[in-house]
């Protein structure tokens, strides 16, 4: 198992960790959680300024980490 030092909550760097430590691809991640590739991609902008940004809703971030529990990852 994958150790990983999370900042609270949903972060860019979090998810981006996040998504290494499970070995799961943008794509599969997309799948998942029901939304676009693209969406993934705004997720992970680190610019939280940048328009290409986009911030994680709660409810998506709240499936992720059950996600992450269940990968036995959190």
């Amino acid at each position: 198992m994958m150790t990983c030092s999370f900042e609270v909550g949903y972060t860019p760097t979090n998810l981006r960790q996040a998504i290494a430590a499970m070995g799961v691809t943008q794509a599969t991640l997309a799948q998942l959680l029901g939304v676009s590739e693209r969406q993934v991609r705004k997720w992970l902008v680190e610019d939280l300024e940048s328009k290409s940004h986009a911030d994680m809703p709660h409810r998506k971030w709240k499936a992720f980490y059950a996600l992450l529990a269940t990968a036995n990852v959190v």
